[in-house]
């Protein structure tokens, strides 16, 4: 090894899959440290997210109905490949309900069994970090009643795990949002932040913007975004896209696209590293069969100007009609799209032909949710600390 210089050492392993890097781990003390160094770590997770993800794609499937409810399935381009999903065996399995899955960022998955039982884990490496107990400091006082009988409290509670660039920390977001309609402010939310690296929580700067949907926040680009609005429980969609720096952990507003027009559905996903909006359309405001879906890229988040329109996908014949779609896997040169229709199926569309055709996956699960997942070896400790594994 002494006789190859070290960065060409580091730029052959960066190409390896993450089960390689595991096993030679174990060819020598050497390896392993070079290895396990923080700028080999970098280096193999450029890597995975630059590569063509179609070629090869790890997906974490959330079952809605199963005891068993995540999966893990090893995806590839070939069309012809029956694909089996395989239980997820993960250290907060347990027997009397289903484990959520809150977020997956570069090779770390955020998992929970509720607000006191959450933890960050990497499936490469069987590592897991239980997060310390938290709670909000808000206190409920309104004798009122909310709009549609919800009554005063907590109304709902969101949150998500992304990476701060900058700091080159993961971190975990909880939102806790209030809503009393006789008091002022009627809205009131409280923002936690988790860092990785300093292992504590502390509160961050509040927002006056209400969650449109009680969804996990999408990361990209060093930041968590969620589709908000400025009147809660109104029939009316005005949309606000919000972001949330993971560096300054300010909330920031996020221009939409020149030309969205006025979609019926909106939907945030993520590929590779960027923010994708997905914009359902109807005939009519009464009509609410879908009629399209445009899938939106933002390349530079923030930028108004740098939003691009990847692809629309017409509503489909027969059988096949969907009332939801989320793209999975857009490699910048293929030309197809991996898409997940209604959380029941997942699908190639071709982009020349503008058709689609069934990704073979057997395993009989009749709902759920997709989610990416790199195989790295970032570490869940810093300074030296450790952490236990599964």
């Amino acid at each position: 090894m002494s006789d190859v210089p070290r960065e060409v050492i580091i730029e052959i392993l960066s190409r390896l899959p993450v089960i390689s890097l595991l096993k030679c781990r174990c060819v020598s003390k050497a390896f392993k440290t070079l290895i396990d160094s923080p700028k080999s770590i970098k280096a193999h997770i450029k890597q995975q997210q630059e590569r063509n993800q179609n070629a090869h794609l790890n997906l974490f499937l959330k079952a809605h109905n199963e005891s068993d409810n995540l999966f893990t399935l090893e995806f590839t381009s070939n069309t012809s490949t029956q694909h089996y999903p395989k239980v997820l065996d993960h250290p907060l399995k347990q027997l009397d309900g289903p484990t959520q899955v809150l977020g997956s960022c570069r090779g770390l998955v955020l998992i929970s069994n509720s607000m006191s039982d959450n933890g960050v884990w990497n499936p490469s490496t069987k590592r897991f970090r239980k997060l310390p107990v938290w709670e909000f400091n808000h206190s409920c006082n309104s004798s009122g009643r909310a709009p549609h009988g919800r009554g005063p409290g907590l109304m709902q509670i969101s949150g998500g795990f992304g990476y701060d660039k900058d700091g080159e920390d993961y971190k975990v977001v909880t939102i806790g949002q209030w809503y009393h309609p006789y008091d002022e402010p009627k809205m009131v939310s409280e923002v936690m932040v988790y860092s990785l690296r300093y292992d504590g929580w502390k509160k961050v700067e509040d927002y006056p913007y209400w969650l449109v949907k009680e969804e996990t926040g999408t990361a990209a680009g060093g930041a968590l975004y969620w589709l908000m609005t400025k009147e809660p429980f109104s029939c009316v969609r005005s949309w606000i896209l919000v972001g949330l720096n993971l560096g300054t952990e300010r909330f920031e507003k996020v221009p939409f696209p020149v030309g969205l027009g006025k979609p019926f559905q909106l939907n945030l996903a993520v590929l590779g590293k960027c923010l994708c909006l997905i914009s359902g359309y109807c005939i009519s405001a009464k009509n609410h069969v879908l009629v399209h879906v445009d899938i939106w890229m933002m390349k530079d988040c923030g930028v108004e100007q740098s939003w691009v329109k990847l692809f629309t996908v017409e509503q489909l014949d027969g059988r096949q009609n969907f009332s939801f779609l989320k793209p999975i896997a857009y490699p910048g040169t293929g030309k197809e799209v991996l898409l997940e229709m209604d959380n029941t199926k997942l699908l190639w569309y071709s982009l020349e032909k503008k058709s689609v055709k069934p990704a073979k996956v057997s395993g009989g699960l009749e709902a759920f949710e997709s989610f990416v997942n790199l195989g790295t070896l970032v570490p869940l400790y810093y300074g030296g600390g450790d952490e236990k594994g599964t």
